[in-house]
């Protein structure tokens, strides 16, 4: 899982496949595993690794397959809208593969392959609640996935956050802004400051986390592989 690179690898994405893709339909595909299944995996669910990435479980919604079929529902509810799907497929298979990095993995190749792919770099923490998920990845080489998301945007990408960069290639390709700025009555620089927010959420929500994590708290850091080390070992279901 990750709590912010979701959010910086939409403009990364962005820049490299530029007019064909809806900033939009990248949003709702990085959004959509989680927002499917995130909120019983910390307040309802006996097995959170397992109900959250594993089968029996919603492990599927987390795989280059559901991204398939979120792509082409998008494709048959958008009319054809080819921008809308493209971006629905990507960002739903970028947030699949940087999922891959924590112990519990992804079922990225499902239907074809039921079991999770894990590269182990840091502990899945669901299993301790919302905040002891944060004290985990924001103690662990997590941090260092959203640190180097966030470099990585800010040195190759930047440009995405500009003024230019909107109204000359994200805006053009997307009519719903147009329907955004219209129905709520929004003048063009607080459409950009919604284009934005999605970047400034990550952001926030990134140094937030560090502080409260390690200033506030006091947790350590433990940046070796498989951190951090209070985490009780990752058991597969």
């Amino acid at each position: 899982m990750s709590w912010a690179a979701h959010e910086f690898e939409n403009f990364a994405l962005l820049k490299k496949f530029g007019v064909r893709t809806s900033y939009l339909g990248l949003l709702v595909g990085a959004l959509g595993p989680d927002f499917l299944t995130k909120a019983w995996t910390y307040y309802g669910a006996d097995n959170p690794a397992q109900f959250h990435r594993g089968w029996p479980g919603l492990g599927f919604t987390t795989s280059l397959g559901m991204a398939v079929i979120a792509a082409a529902f998008t494709y048959w509810v958008s009319k054809g809208h080819r921008a809308w799907a493209l971006g629905v497929f990507v960002g739903w298979s970028a947030h699949a593969i940087t999922d891959m990095f924590d112990t519990a993995g992804a079922m990225v190749l499902w239907p074809f392959w039921w079991e999770p792919f894990s590269i182990g770099m840091w502990k899945y923490g669901a299993g301790q609640g919302k905040f002891g998920d944060a004290v985990a990845y924001y103690s662990s080489l997590g941090f260092a996935m959203d640190g180097a998301a966030l470099l990585l945007l800010l040195v190759f990408a930047w440009r995405t956050l500009s003024r230019d960069w909107f109204e000359t290639v994200v805006r053009p390709v997307d009519g719903a802004w147009d329907w955004i700025q219209v129905k709520f009555a929004m003048p063009d620089r607080a459409l950009l400051a919604f284009y934005r927010g999605f970047f400034f959420y990550g952001f926030t929500r990134f140094v937030s986390w560090s502080v409260i994590v390690h200033a506030v708290e006091g947790w350590p850091f433990d940046l070796t592989w498989g951190s951090p080390f209070w985490v009780a070992p990752y058991q597969p279901w």
